[in-house]
């Protein structure tokens, strides 16, 4: 049941993972990286994620159930390796997370985080969870497009002169079309922490006070449908948004003609709005909606309306968004009359290999390890690394043990070993941290698109070419 989804975080893993410790040659110490391989992106939901699982205290009852499990579809558990983790390490995985800051823009190849065991033998804790850890992928992807919509809103901005309401021009329609409620808050909130537009009533509990959202009333088919003269049922719907003290209403349009409304019903519908100081926004919902709004701008423009605009939801997300401005643009709207409601556009594109997440093995059995693909954005790091900027502020990759430890970018955020009766745990919790990660965002330069490798780096690859290719390339 979804209440016994982090019962038992023994068993928030692959079956293959069962076998890995006996099928190794040793787990003495390992190093893991986490990488995106396909695309940039910024950081984002890691760091909850950790914390969601790895702060569970680990129990005998728990190990028995997990053994239990495994035995029921046909598998060897490695019982005495968690009963070490109880009796040795009070429950808790003796490993250490290093991560980059959430927020910060990682290019193509990053080894974001970086995972090894504190303790020798609890080599195999290092990629258990790696599945958990992977799910991290979608709140990154989403914080990613919400930062990509945040700088094309700022763009048009700075090229029209618009004021900062200009960025309420994408508003969230995402909740209903979510998987789950879980999915529907990562995505709300990393929308929230680069957009303020939202119709996400949920997410005003997970984003600080001090963050600025907006919404506004609005009309749905069923509210249409309630009235027998739809025009009077209009002017009701205004009457009552005044009365309420608000001063925007958005207003569905298409229940029964779209273009009764636009041509007859719009003219009176906004001098009524005026006179009791509401702002009409206009919802085309089927049809040609993009026509309809150059209609409604041309009709409202002529007739001199100043309480008028457009939002359009139907069939919106991104890529969308900006052909319909350049639409616009071609028809001489200008697009601050225009806004979009962005549903399950902003993420049921999603998948781990939007990013290309990945988690591979840099230090095992006593050595540097890499993956060294036919497909070189496979290829993974040798080595324990840090993450580094060089002078032209350019995020590198160098050996962990060259640089001062002040210069790497790498946060601890766990830490436990057998000397620590509880980890260390950097706790995402807080009005602080959520406004430093997004603080740390929007100041994010995304201009380089690739790691850069130092030559030590370079040269270690380069060693594993000649060990394990019988031709250079």
């Amino acid at each position: 049941m979804l209440k016994d989804l982090r019962s038992n975080p023994i068993l928030l893993t692959d079956v293959y993972n069962l076998s890995h410790e006996r099928l190794k040659a040793n787990t003495d110490w390992e190093v893991s990286h986490m990488y995106n391989r396909s695309k940039p992106m910024v950081l984002f939901g890691l760091l909850e994620n950790i914390n969601s699982f790895l702060s569970i205290q680990i129990t005998q009852k728990m190990v028995d159930k997990a053994e239990l499990k495994a035995r029921r579809i046909g598998v060897k558990f490695p019982r005495e390796l968690w009963l070490r983790v109880i009796e040795e390490c009070n429950g808790y995985i003796p490993i250490e997370i290093q991560m980059l800051p959430e927020g910060t823009w990682c290019p193509v190849g990053t080894p974001f985080a970086q995972i090894r065991n504190t303790v020798k033998g609890f080599g195999e804790m290092v990629t258990w969870f790696e599945g958990v850890l992977m799910h991290s992928f979608f709140p990154s992807t989403t914080a990613t497009q919400a930062l990509r919509m945040r700088r094309y809103l700022e763009q048009k901005q700075r090229q029209y002169d618009y004021d900062d309401s200009f960025l309420l021009r994408f508003h969230s329609f995402g909740f209903r079309g979510h998987k789950s409620l879980e999915d529907a808050y990562l995505a709300g909130t990393s929308w929230s922490m680069f957009l303020p537009g939202t119709d996400d009533f949920h997410i005003t509990q997970h984003v600080p006070e001090s963050v600025k959202l907006s919404s506004l009333s609005a009309t749905a088919h069923k509210v249409s449908q309630q009235f027998d003269d739809e025009f009077e049922g209009m002017k009701h719907n205004i009457r009552k948004t005044a009365e309420a003290g608000e001063k925007i209403l958005s207003l569905v349009i298409d229940t029964y003609d779209a273009y009764r409304v636009i041509k007859e019903y719009m003219i009176p519908l906004a001098q009524f709005a005026f006179n009791l100081g509401v702002h009409l926004v206009l919802r085309p919902d089927s049809g040609d909606t993009w026509e309809q709004a150059v209609l409604i701008f041309r009709i409202a423009d002529r007739a001199k309306l100043t309480n008028i605009s457009v939002i359009i939801g139907e069939g919106m997300d991104y890529e969308n968004a900006k052909k319909a401005d350049a639409y616009f643009e071609s028809h001489g709207v200008p697009l601050n009359f225009i806004s979009y409601g962005i549903g399950g556009g902003f993420y049921n594109y999603v998948t781990r290999d939007t990013l290309g997440w990945a988690m591979k093995t840099a230090f095992s059995n006593g050595a540097p390890r890499m993956k060294f693909s036919e497909n070189p954005i496979k290829r993974s790091i040798p080595g324990a690394v840090a993450l580094t900027r060089n002078h032209h502020g350019d995020m590198v990759v160098v050996p962990e043990d060259s640089i001062d430890i002040m210069e790497n970018l790498f946060e601890t955020v766990y830490l436990h070993n057998d000397r620590q009766a509880v980890p260390f745990m950097e706790e995402y919790n807080d009005e602080d941290y959520w406004m430093e990660v997004q603080e740390r965002g929007l100041a994010q330069n995304t201009e380089q698109a690739t790691i850069y490798l130092s030559q030590a780096i370079r040269d270690s690859i380069y060693d594993f070419q000649k060990k394990y290719r019988s031709m250079v390339v």
